[in-house]
């Protein structure tokens, strides 16, 4: 599953930076991107870091039961820095990365201390610009543990537990429906006319970008009074908005436990298939880009509000359906054995490291290669192929050197250090 979140988000991220030099709507060249294939899936790619986000709180609450016992105030700073110290080796290598191959001017350090996400946009750079989920992930990993110690103080009582996480779903739902504003945030007519670059980017980074590669994009300026900018700093960037993928990733691992325990399964095989083929229809519906200005705000402003906790719902019973006991009548040996293809391994095991040096790859190799991966001239759909191979090879073996003479000792020092720590901290 993280294999294939980090192959569409790198997708996504390579169609935008092709598409910057097709010119903007109404041209024909445009319209003709609207038709792709690279356009109708950016909708579901949007999507898919909620899989990265609804895996680490799975992973966190299900680590975190294991050890309940040892939980204790005392060693939770050493808890923060080990994951700190876990994000630091892939922050180390996008900024070597961004200072060999060159980058504009920006906020360094707000990616090092982990709140990118609240700082402004005008602040960013373009190499470290995918880091906002990385300080949201860390945020989280800070906050999470002391929401669960919470809600299982009361030991054994499962339904109390789900039922406040539970509630803390509904109130990011409830935040979201309170602070979109359809008038103001709607965003799908400037992205079905406007690259991303114009929207979100600075000008600064629109700027450095046609003067280091000395390249033509399909905009010169970006579009400056638009609602993505106010969409991201509101609702898609703050905690508030985002964290609601990681409670239903604690959920996953409650049900699991608790599956576990149960001996007496209640639940038939009927509904795993409506289940599934509920996700299957959500997944198809959603490459479907809605046409500008034709959805009527109160149905948008509920669908931006439920849109992702659908989406990691539906990733929370594929992962639970191929890792449930055989016994369980929603267990699915075939969705077990195609997430368990060794096909999918070297991405997912280096998928942090690729996932954030990828995107200052992509730029440096179409934008130097201009001439070549070209969507006025060649089919976007076609470049988007070719150049996913190549960004995914090449952040590969980077990723393959950077963890085996850095990363990996790095971490082998920093647990030995913090173990030793903790022992000092029992005597």
């Amino acid at each position: 599953m993280r294999s294939i979140s980090c192959l569409t988000i790198m997708s996504l991220h390579i169609g935008t930076i092709l598409n910057s030099f097709i010119p903007p709507y109404p041209h024909i060249q445009w319209m003709n991107y609207l038709n792709s294939y690279t356009y109708r899936f950016s909708m579901t790619s949007l999507l898919a870091l909620e899989t990265f986000f609804m895996l680490s709180g799975f992973l966190l609450t299900l680590k975190f039961i294991q050890n309940q016992d040892s939980f204790s105030w005392k060693e939770y700073p050493l808890y923060m820095l080990k994951r700190a110290c876990r994000f630091w080796p892939g922050i180390l290598l996008i900024t070597i990365l961004m200072l060999i191959l060159g980058e504009s001017e920006g906020n360094w350090i707000s990616f090092w201390l982990f709140y990118q996400n609240y700082i402004s946009m005008e602040q960013w750079l373009w190499g470290s610009g995918l880091l906002w989920s990385v300080c949201l992930d860390m945020q989280m990993h800070i906050i999470l543990p002391i929401i669960l110690h919470v809600v299982i103080s009361f030991k054994s009582n499962y339904r109390r537990t789900y039922s406040l996480l539970y509630i803390l779903i509904i109130l990011s739902i409830v935040y979201t429906l309170l602070v979109f504003n359809p008038k103001t945030m709607d965003c799908s007519m400037y992205i079905h006319h406007y690259n991303p670059l114009a929207l979100a980017m600075p000008q600064r980074i629109i700027e450095w970008i046609t003067t280091k590669y000395n390249v033509t994009l399909g905009f010169d300026k970006v579009i400056d009074s638009n609602p993505t900018k106010p969409f991201m700093e509101l609702i898609y960037l703050p905690i508030l908005g985002r964290y609601s993928s990681f409670i239903i990733g604690s959920i996953l691992a409650f049900n699991l436990i608790n599956t576990k325990n149960n001996t007496i399964i209640r639940h038939g095989t009927i509904k795993k298939y409506i289940y599934l083929i509920i996700t299957f229809l959500f997944m198809l519906i959603s490459t479907i880009p809605p046409e500008p200005n034709t959805v009527n705000h109160v149905v948008l402003t509920i669908m931006i509000s439920i849109i992702r906790q659908i989406f990691s719902i539906s990733q929370a019973f594929i992962l639970f359906s191929a890792i449930c006991p055989p016994t369980h009548p929603y267990y699915s040996p075939w969705i077990r054995l195609f997430l368990s293809h060794p096909i999918w391994t070297p991405i997912a095991k280096l998928s942090y490291l690729v996932y954030v040096i990828h995107c200052r790859i992509a730029l440096e190799l179409i934008m130097t290669y201009s001439h070549i991966f070209d969507p006025t001239r060649y089919s976007i759909d076609s470049l988007l192929v070719i150049c996913l191979t190549l960004v995914l090879i090449i952040s590969l073996i980077i990723s393959i050197v950077w963890s085996i003479f850095v990363e990996k000792p790095f971490q082998r020092l920093i647990n030995t250090q913090l173990s030793d720590t903790e022992k000092s901290h029992a005597m």
